[in-house]
């Protein structure tokens, strides 16, 4: 859906856009996604050792998002980003969540709150021409310590009712993963707004906007799920990309169910390639 999801943030992939989210998640679920990105693009790393290994560019993920429990939601996520023969990161986070109502009981389940305690981790693979390099003296790895923050407004009730609206703060320490240099991870804002109508509750439209280190990002997307609940179809784009998606649900009893999930990015300024491609299987128990 264009990356717009901030405000929907209802399964294990909300500690990406809106740790609040998980107050959404009503079963157990682990999921695992693979991406192959920019697909068909020849890519080289120039190894003088092994002569120009070519490269290919992934994302992986992979999530456990509890249901609800008298003590708030839980969830714990891993994302990695890899070039292969060259660099690589990791994003380890540990999810909290909870209806504020808990507190405030006038607010209900209208309002919720979430966080992130990240872990981020950056390496290089080092070469015969880089393993001196004085960027490197101290190590081709770093790392370093953030977190997150969001807030998911959900009325179901007034003239307010069927929209979402998400607020996430992303990075807020900012930390720095240089090496010999200063290099932060910026802070990111997303505020995301979705509809969700009485009358047509299958179909869903969302967007977000995010700014970081003074760049302002459109995405928008629709979603739609057919057939009660069984097939749901997306698609969306923001200032990089158009993306298409389709989901598959299956419920095999009353404790347990699957989802399996297929997306197609296409990317308006990477030329030579075919697109980038996401799988991703999810359980519920």
């Amino acid at each position: 859906m264009g990356q717009a999801f901030t405000a929907i943030a209802d399964d294990s992939n909300a500690p990406l856009y809106n740790p609040a989210g998980i107050v959404q998640v009503q079963w157990n679920e682990a999921t695992a996604m693979y991406s192959d990105l920019f697909s068909g693009l020849t890519l080289y790393s120039g190894n003088a050792q092994t002569g120009s290994d070519q490269v290919s560019l992934n994302q992986s993920y992979l999530a456990y998002v509890s249901k609800p429990t008298s003590l708030g939601s839980f969830g714990v996520s891993w994302a990695n980003f890899n070039t292969t023969h060259l660099y690589r990161e990791d994003s380890v986070a540990l999810t909290y969540a909870r209806n504020l109502g808990d507190f405030v009981p006038v607010l209900d389940n209208t309002l919720s709150l979430g966080v992130n305690l990240k872990y981020l981790r950056r390496g290089f693979t080092l070469d015969a021409l880089t393993v001196n390099d004085p960027v490197f003296q101290n190590g081709s790895t770093s790392s370093a310590m953030t977190g997150d923050v969001g807030l998911l407004y959900k009325p179901d009730g007034g003239v307010l009712e069927g929209w979402r609206v998400g607020l996430a703060a992303q990075n807020i320490t900012q930390p720095n993963v240089g090496f010999q240099e200063q290099d932060p991870v910026f802070l990111e804002w997303r505020l995301g707004f979705a509809y969700q109508s009485r009358l047509h509750p299958w179909i869903v439209p969302t967007m977000d906007f995010t700014r970081t280190n003074g760049v302002t990002g459109v995405n928008g997307g629709i979603e739609c799920w057919l057939f009660h609940d069984a097939l749901g179809l997306r698609a969306g784009g923001n200032n990089d990309e158009a993306d298409a998606g389709i989901s598959y649900y299956q419920a095999l009893s009353k404790k347990f169910g699957f989802r399996l999930d297929y997306s197609f990015s296409a990317p308006f300024y990477v030329n030579g390639t075919n697109g980038t491609n996401r799988v991703q299987a999810s359980v519920y128990f």
